[in-house]
C-alpha cells in the first residue's frame, strides 16, 4: 500500500517553500549590504541553494496537484526592511547582518522540524526536508561562531 498525499502534506510543503523564498530574498538583500567580498560571495552561494531547495519544494507541491505559490511571506519584506533600516544605523553592518542571518536560520529550521513532526509528508518528502534541516542546522552552527567571534 503506496502512501497517498494529503492536503496537509501540500500545506506544510507550502509553508515550507514560502520560508525558502523568504530565505532567499533575505540572503540577496544581504549580499547587497555588505562590503566584505566573502561575505558577499556566502550570502550569494546560500540564496543560490535556497532557491535550487524552493525549486524542488513546488515540484512536490505541484505533483500533488496543487498549485505551489513562492511570493514569500509579508513578514519576511518586514524583516528585509528591518535589515536596511538597521544597516544605516550601525557601524557594525556585517555583524548586525550575521546577527539576522542566524535569525532567520532559527527560523527556517523551526518550520523545517514542525513539517516533520506533523508526520503528514511522504516518505520522499521527508527525506528532502531532513536534508534540508541537515543544512540549516549547519548554517545554524557557521553563523553562531562568527556572531560570537565578532
Amino acid at each position: 500500500m503506496s502512501y497517498q498525499p494529503t492536503s496537509s502534506d501540500a500545506a506544510e510543503l507550502q509553508e515550507v517553500l514560502t520560508r525558502y523564498v523568504d530565505s532567499r530574498d533575505g540572503y540577496i538583500q544581504a549580499s547587497l549590504l555588505v562590503e566584505e567580498p566573502g561575505l558577499v560571495e556566502a550570502f550569494k552561494a546560500i540564496a543560490h541553494r535556497r532557491q535550487d531547495i524552493a525549486k524542488r519544494v513546488a515540484a512536490m507541491i505541484r505533483e500533488q496537484g496543487t498549485s505551489a505559490d513562492a511570493e514569500g511571506s509579508p513578514e519576511a519584506g518586514v524583516h528585509r526592511w528591518w535589515i536596511r533600516l538597521r544597516d544605516q544605523m550601525t557601524t557594525t553592518e556585517s555583524q548586525t547582518i550575521l546577527e539576522e542571518c542566524l535569525r532567520g536560520e532559527k527560523e527556517l529550521a523551526r518550520t523545517l522540524s514542525e513539517a516533520l513532526e506533523h508526520g503528514h509528508l511522504t516518505d520522499e518528502h521527508q527525506l528532502i526536508i531532513r536534508e534540508a534541516l541537515a543544512e540549516v542546522d549547519q548554517a545554524i552552527v557557521a553563523f553562531s561562531s562568527a556572531v560570537s567571534h565578532e
